[in-house]
């Protein structure tokens, strides 16, 4: 009797094991219509985002404008980026804080704009796109690709401030809509302009930027805004820049403003999206950067690597072998299949280049059966379940790809796991 009893008892605890485990490794919750925006904030370090503002940054006058005003500025991370340290970190996840072992880098060489943009948007780092020049990327981006494959087309676009944006898509090649720099909003994109768009128009026009080659971010943020609630498109790509530039410029004031306004722009995008039930409970919004910047008071301002100060970065040269930071990047992530890990240790660095296969993995597609350089994915689960996860998702894939007879092509649409 005390036999049958204990090998009851023991394939009970096996089965209540196993239910266990399988609940452990369960997949993110399946979106039937999943939507995905991403954004970069251009050059904003992890030190700001993490940990708020630099004191000793702050006690330099060089580097503040106004000192009169340095007691109204929000310098406490939860001040700077309270839609960060309210939201997603409660609700989402979290990556690049250096100071509590969780990490995250660029694969590039050049640690530089376009480079890092390319990087994100590609999946892979490419040694020869070497300066911020108006160069058409010869590589094809994700947003290319997924305009492109079935469910996707004309789904697909993208907002920055930078007027560089257009040649990292390669809009003459991808045939992207994209609004940048300081085009207007032309009806070729929008279709006929609502009256809020030809008010924007004008109101660039007549606002001056402090910058050549960047326009203020509201502009950006407010196109981006009227786009999404007139053409809806499943893929939105939004690239904010002002934080690089007040960086550059040596404002650190300015620079933290910035910061603040962004979480602003983000936390205003992210209520637009629940409030509408095309996106509500079916989008991921992914952030992350394109560069780090130095990790000191007497670096703040720049980014490069030693190979990019040999070269393009000439005048950059003080610094020797490289501006130490400038590859050190972050992410945040928020949406339905994103768990509430907070913020998440990393046993090894996660790279740029892990984002193009996550936009597409996200949305069902796999963006690695097309690009063989690009990175795999970003696994989404918990850190124990993260191994697992990312396993069951390409078996998943392999199932799907023998189902329809032939291994993965390019192209190939999957069902979003």
């Amino acid at each position: 009797m005390l036999l049958k009893l204990s090998a009851r008892y023991l394939c009970l605890s096996m089965l209540a094991s196993t239910c266990w485990l399988q609940a452990q490794a369960a997949p993110a919750p399946t979106v039937k219509s999943p939507k995905v925006v991403l954004v970069s904030i251009d050059g904003l370090r992890w030190q700001e985002v993490f940990h708020g503002a630099d004191p000793e940054i702050l006690r330099n006058s060089q580097f503040i404008r106004h000192a009169d005003q340095l007691a109204e500025l929000p310098t406490k991370p939860q001040q700077l980026m309270p839609f960060v340290h309210q939201t997603i970190a409660s609700q989402g996840m979290l990556v690049g804080d250096r100071r509590r072992g969780s990490a995250m880098q660029v694969s590039n060489p050049w640690h530089f704009s376009y480079p890092g943009y390319n990087e994100l948007l590609s999946g892979f780092p490419d040694p020869a796109i070497n300066s911020n020049g108006k160069i058409a990327n010869p590589n094809v981006t994700v947003l290319e690709w997924l305009n492109q494959q079935p469910g996707m087309a004309q789904q697909v676009a993208a907002f920055g401030s930078w007027d560089v944006l257009p040649f990292i898509l390669n809009t003459e090649r991808s045939k992207l809509p994209v609004n940048a720099g300081f085009a207007p909003m032309n009806e070729q994109m929008a279709g006929p302009l609502t009256p809020q768009l030809k008010l924007l128009n004008q109101l660039q026009r007549q606002t001056p930027s402090p910058w050549a080659a960047v326009r203020l971010d509201v502009f950006t943020q407010q196109f981006a805004l009227e786009y999404l609630t007139q053409k809806k498109p499943r893929l939105l790509y939004i690239a904010y820049g002002e934080t690089d530039d007040f960086a550059h410029d040596g404002q650190y004031d300015q620079y933290l403003k910035a910061i603040r306004r962004t979480d602003g722009f983000i936390k205003e995008l992210w209520q637009q999206l629940q409030s509408d039930p095309f996106y509500a409970g079916q989008t991921t919004l992914l952030i992350s950067t394109d560069h780090g910047r130095g990790d000191n008071a007497n670096s703040w301002q720049h980014h490069a690597s030693g190979r990019a100060i040999a070269g393009y970065m000439k005048k950059l040269k003080n610094f020797g072998n490289g501006v130490s930071g400038s590859d050190q990047i972050w992410l945040a992530a928020l949406g339905p299949q994103i768990p509430a890990r907070g913020l998440v240790q990393t046993q090894q660095p996660w790279s740029q280049s892990q984002v193009a296969s996550t936009v597409a993995e996200l949305l069902g597609y796999d963006y690695q059966a097309y690009q063989y350089k690009a990175a795999a994915a970003i696994p989404l689960g918990t850190a124990d379940e993260a191994t697992v996860q990312l396993a069951g998702r390409r078996a998943a894939m392999t199932t799907a790809a023998e189902g329809a007879g032939s291994a993965p092509q390019q192209g190939t649409v999957l069902t979003p796991q």
